[in-house]
């Protein structure tokens, strides 16, 4: 068979096979091979490596499409200064996602504005970035979306939704009431996930001790937070909201009355 006939079998074999990248990158790889006197295999590993990374690059951005994160932060864009008392050396070894890989729960406690919800979106991207596949929501669409599922009996699509990744972000614990029907789900969801051991990043306004302020029913509070607490890394996040210390730097709030607007 000659080279040419053999050139265009290779790229057609990369075309059939979805080999995009490979095929792109045959001319100069097959160039560079020749000119650096190149083994066959060598250069067949530089363009299986070469589909190798635009195939996990185009599933990172896929991941993040589909994550719904609210926002793409990461840990160096955190200020400690404005939250001391949050533990740097912790933050760094939750970075390193041994958590994820041991099927652990992170929870972020703390008022409004603290930066829990950033500290919980660093962390997604970096599982993203790793391969992981990470969903987020609020509670508050979470409540919405099982309600819907619900009216048109799917509701066991959306749980295979939510367990199904690897990582899964649930902000805004404690903000609004939950009914009846809605703290069984989330209890439903938390549950299962537990089961097969993967992981949870929650972010709450509310101590343990006072989610039977939202949760309407105390036993299934205490069922839900054994699971969540059993293999579990908490973070108090204290401090004043960093929304509110910008408005007062910037002249927008009376100082002698904190959060009290300016009189005209």
């Amino acid at each position: 068979m000659s080279a040419a006939l053999s050139y265009a079998r290779v790229r057609e074999n990369l075309e059939h096979l979805a080999m995009s990248a490979s095929l792109a990158a045959l001319d100069s790889v097959l160039e560079r091979g020749q000119k650096e006197e190149k083994l066959v295999v060598e250069v067949l590993d530089e363009l299986l490596q070469i589909e190798r990374s635009a195939r996990f690059e185009r599933r990172i951005q896929t991941n993040l499409r589909l994550a719904g994160l609210p926002a793409r932060t990461s840990l160096d864009s955190f200020d400690f200064t404005a939250a001391p008392d949050v533990p740097r050396k912790t933050l760094e070894e939750l970075m390193t996602l041994r958590f994820l890989h041991q099927g652990e729960n992170i929870l972020f406690l703390g008022p409004c504005g603290v930066g829990k919800t950033h500290l919980a979106t660093a962390l997604a991207l970096q599982a993203i970035e790793s391969g992981h596949r990470v969903y987020f929501l609020t509670l508050h669409d979470l409540a919405l979306k099982a309600r819907k599922e619900r009216a048109r009996d799917r509701l066991e699509d959306l749980m295979r939704h939510l367990v199904r990744p690897e990582l899964l972000i649930l902000d805004e614990i404690g903000y609004l009431p939950l009914s009846q029907e809605d703290a069984t789900f989330l209890f439903e969801v938390v549950n299962k996930r537990y089961q097969q051991a993967r992981s949870i990043i929650l972010t709450s306004n509310k101590s343990f001790g006072r989610w039977d302020e939202f949760f309407p029913d105390p036993v299934l509070a205490t069922a839900l937070l054994d699971r969540l607490l059993h293999h579990a890394t908490t973070v108090n996040i204290r401090g004043e909201s960093y929304r509110l210390r910008h408005r007062r730097n910037a002249g927008l709030t009376d100082p002698s009355s904190p959060g009290k607007e300016p009189t005209p």
